[in-house]
């Protein structure tokens, strides 16, 4: 896993971040071990200057767990620490506790701050004990958050030795003089108070009994019943025939294979059973994966005197399919056959079944379209236990986001359509308002900004300060040329967000789009001041002030980014240019020019065409006209031939070749 990279404007480490954070997010999904299925190392100091030896078996640590984090705490209170260790794989956590005896004392802090100069928690303190007979102090710092998204218990605990004598004990407090406690012995728990001159001792808690044991993980399987929270919709389906499938009340869609034992095993046996499925007022739907003649799964259907309706599936219906189940669970694995999904009559999704499923435990779930959503989610979970909040309601955005990565667009934007119509599909004003982006967002990228206007519109009803929903409407009014009411929408959003330097940026396109480059200077220069640090920002306001008749300005403008990223070379080369060929000769400096365009071409090893054609201006503008038509020449003879770079190399060689200085009329 990459580290995080320091600097942002380095595209090499952000492309191994990237990779990083890929890679680990596919591990996830596809439920691999993070580790590589290693088991848990422990390594003991040898105390000789650096050697560790490797006693994770001796300890009883090496678990083949998916362990990501550590907490330490003295869960027993016998004075040494115990460690809580949470996992990715069962057992998701585990306590193991040190039994190692040993002469050696402890003593454990608790500290509390006034809320005045220093948190309550104290979080940010510094304690250091010293101890007769040792010239440096122990030291330990209060933290909030240690190990990887985890926190170990807030009291500090030191190892003190055999026969240590504690001469004080200095808490250095986070906003405040340091603090001096006397008095204290070691092999106590203590509370020690910011301002309070003596230490309290921690009544101690009667010790829990624990017994060591196993867990027992079941075996891994493909076969799963899976209840999802209320208000998933169920795609239109498309059969082989191109047919749109439409299930009449309660159903289920088996997606089956002909030549699939376990789909034969199952059919087999809810043929016998027509009659309960009668009963029921389940419909069963055979949707068949096999892409061959559908006389051969009839004949199958027939022999086994399967009463049920039956229909070819198009490979895109199996795609929507596993996009649906895959964003019920969040794992990438592929649908299996038989799979079978449970709808109801208006098409919400009530259940998946991840291989053979009984007609009873079908006929049983069906009667969770008129359950609760608490009963829904007490259906799913399949252990017992306390919920802490509310059942989530689902969103479209799952499954929708799960074709998108399939590069289906289409097929999203006609799900997430279809679903926003559905009388299920709940949730806050920020749910829907979510909903109403994407689509228009999918809209807008598959080049429809007409029809990614309404949802947008609806968006912007239900969260009007949204940032996000604010700069998509503009942009989509602005590429139906509705300027007008795009500047208006922004001009609103940076009134509610003024430090928010995309508003900014985007009302500088508006502008000059709707030609009136001073509105575009002013919304360009407030997002420079909002983000100084980004180079290409600045340098966009480098080339519109340059436009504008400010080249002093634009000079200033490229010594800052000079100052702050030198390694942008192109402001370097823009500076070059503007110094030599500015048409004012105030503003021109031929052998600053001349100098730092030599520089340049030795940084790029002569191979940047941009850098060498500014060296030619520059020895043009000093009279070196010979230089500068050898340079210009040698610029010739390895640009592509027609190209506009080659058709300002030879525009440049003959104002060089008549004796004749450049000058930049653009800058007039």
């Amino acid at each position: 896993m990459s580290q995080s990279p320091l600097d942002s404007q380095n595209l090499s480490t952000l492309q191994s971040y990237r990779q990083g954070w890929k890679a680990l997010n596919r591990l996830l999904h596809e439920n691999k071990s993070f580790s590589g299925r290693e088991t848990n190392n422990a390594f003991l100091n040898c105390g000789d200057g650096g050697r560790f030896a490797d006693v994770s078996t001796a300890i009883g640590w090496d678990f083949a767990d998916d362990a990501r984090a550590i907490g330490l705490i003295d869960y027993d209170q016998d004075g040494d620490l115990d460690l809580f260790v949470s996992n990715r794989t069962a057992p998701r956590v585990r306590l193991l506790k040190n039994n190692l005896e040993s002469d050696s004392s402890f003593l454990s802090l608790h500290l509390t701050g006034t809320a005045k100069t220093t948190p309550r928690d104290a979080i940010g303190a510094r304690v250091a004990i010293h101890l007769k007979g040792q010239t440096a102090p122990l030291l330990r710092t209060l933290h909030a958050g240690q190990s990887f998204l985890s926190q170990s218990s807030r009291w500090l605990h030191f190892g003190l030795g055999e026969n240590a004598f504690i001469e004080k004990i200095v808490v250095h407090w986070p906003g405040a003089k340091p603090q001096i406690f006397t008095g204290i012995e070691s092999n106590q728990f203590l509370h020690l108070t910011q301002d309070s001159p003596k230490a309290t001792p921690r009544s101690k808690s009667p010790a829990q009994s624990l017994t060591p044991s196993d867990q027992e993980v079941a075996p891994p399987t493909a076969i799963a019943r899976i209840i999802p929270p209320a208000g998933n919709s169920v795609p239109k389906l498309l059969t082989a025939s191109g047919k749109v499938l439409k299930p009449s009340g309660t159903s289920l869609i088996s997606l089956w294979s002909r030549t699939c034992p376990h789909c034969q095993e199952e059919l087999t046996a809810w043929a016998k059973e027509s009659a309960k499925w009668q009963a029921s007022g389940v419909s069963v739907i055979l949707f068949s994966s096999d892409q061959e003649p559908r006389n051969q799964c009839d004949a199958f259907l027939k022999s086994i005197d399967a009463k049920f309706t039956a229909e070819m599936a198009s490979p895109l219906a199996v795609e929507l399919l596993d996009a649906l189940q895959a964003s019920i669970v969040d794992l990438w694995t592929p649908l299996p056959v038989p799979s079978s999904f449970l709808v109801s009559a208006d098409g919400e999704l009530l259940a998946i079944y991840r291989g053979p499923v009984s007609s009873d435990q079908v006929i049983a779930d069906a009667n969770l379209a008129s359950a609760t959503p608490l009963e829904r989610r007490a259906a799913a979970t399949p252990f017992s236990g306390n919920w802490v909040g509310d059942p989530a309601p689902a969103t479209p955005q799952r499954t929708t986001n799960q074709l998108v990565q399939r590069s289906l667009p289409d097929l999203a934007i006609d799900y997430l359509r279809d679903a926003l119509s559905k009388p299920f599909v709940k949730g806050t004003k920020f749910n829907h308002a979510d909903n109403q982006l994407l689509l228009g967002q999918l809209l807008g990228q598959q080049g429809n900004p007409a029809e990614a206007i309404a949802p947008l519109r609806e968006a912007r009803k239900l969260l009007p300060n949204d940032i996000r929903i604010a700069r998509l409407l503009a942009t989509g009014l602005s590429e139906t040329n509705q300027l007008p009411e795009a500047l208006v929408i922004l001009h609103d959003a940076i009134t509610e967000h003024p430090k928010n330097a995309d508003l900014r940026e985007d009302a500088y396109l508006l502008a000059l789009k709707n030609r009136d480059p001073d509105l575009a200077l002013v919304h360009l220069g407030k997002a420079v001041s909002l983000k100084p640090t980004d180079p290409a920002l600045r340098y966009r306001l480098i080339l519109l002030q340059l436009e504008q008749g400010q080249p002093a300005k634009a000079i200033a403008n490229c010594k800052t980014i000079l100052a702050t990223s030198p390694k942008f070379l192109d402001a370097a080369n823009l500076l070059a240019h503007i110094l030599s060929t500015h048409p004012r000769e105030k503003i021109r400096s031929p052998q600053e020019a001349f100098a730092l365009a030599s520089r340049l071409c030795q940084i790029s090893k002569n191979r940047n065409g941009n850098h060498l054609l500014t060296l030619a201006y520059t020895q043009a503008n000093l009279g070196k006209y010979q230089e500068a038509t050898k340079t210009l020449n040698l610029l010739t003879t390895v640009a592509p031939p027609d190209s506009p770079f080659t058709k300002k190399i030879k525009a440049t060689l003959k104002s060089v070749q008549s004796n004749q200085p450049i000058r930049n009329k653009a800058w007039q």
